[in-house]
């Protein structure tokens, strides 16, 4: 028993996320990929790719349904994938203070996921999808997108055919210090 616990511990420390080489470890029908962006310097800070029960969407835009509890003091922003109503993101927001994320739970840091040798051309804009858009707010997609276009992961999610997600998480607001935000940039694919 021991041993096979050994060499579980081994593959997981020494992985990338990564299926360029189509061995896969998880069967499933499709997953989520949500990487996290620094707000202010665009930097790809970490990521998870979740693996979802509910069958796959043959629209091109990612069906994500939107929890929101304003922050009267305290509030909550919940996304879910809408055929299944599964939980893909949820995080509280504080009004002069900080919220945190509380779902996804695990990340993989960059050093983790491989990379490209040639980055992935950005999408037409009219290929992003945002995730509880904010009226008047313009998103800098070209600085998201060259956040996360190293990763080989990027690519293959790409190939799915489906938009590309853009989530802005405030878990500050009121006196917000925009230092504590995230861009998530979120995909799907089977």
């Amino acid at each position: 028993m021991k041993r096979w616990i050994f060499f579980v511990l081994l593959g997981l420390m020494t992985s990338c996320l990564d299926d360029s080489d189509d061995v896969y470890f998880h069967e499933h029908k499709q997953s989520i990929l949500l990487l996290q962006v620094d707000y202010t310097n665009y930097e790809f800070e970490q990521g998870t790719e979740l693996f979802l029960h509910a069958e796959y969407s043959d629209a091109d835009t990612i069906p994500i349904g939107v929890d929101y509890d304003s922050p009267g003091d305290f509030g909550n922003i919940s996304l879910f994938y809408e055929p299944g109503n599964e939980l893909i993101f949820d995080g509280s927001i504080v009004w002069a203070g900080t919220g945190h994320l509380k779902f996804p739970k695990w990340f993989y840091y960059p050093s983790q996921f491989a990379t490209l040798d040639v980055p992935v051309e950005k999408p037409a804009d009219d290929e992003f999808q945002i995730i509880f858009p904010e009226e008047g707010f313009e998103y800098p997609l070209d600085s998201i997108w060259n956040a996360v276009n190293h990763l080989s992961i990027v690519s293959r999610y790409l190939k799915s055919g489906k938009k590309v997600g853009i989530f802005r998480y405030t878990p500050s607001v009121g006196v917000g210090d925009p230092n504590e935000w995230d861009w998530y940039v979120i995909m799907n694919t089977n």
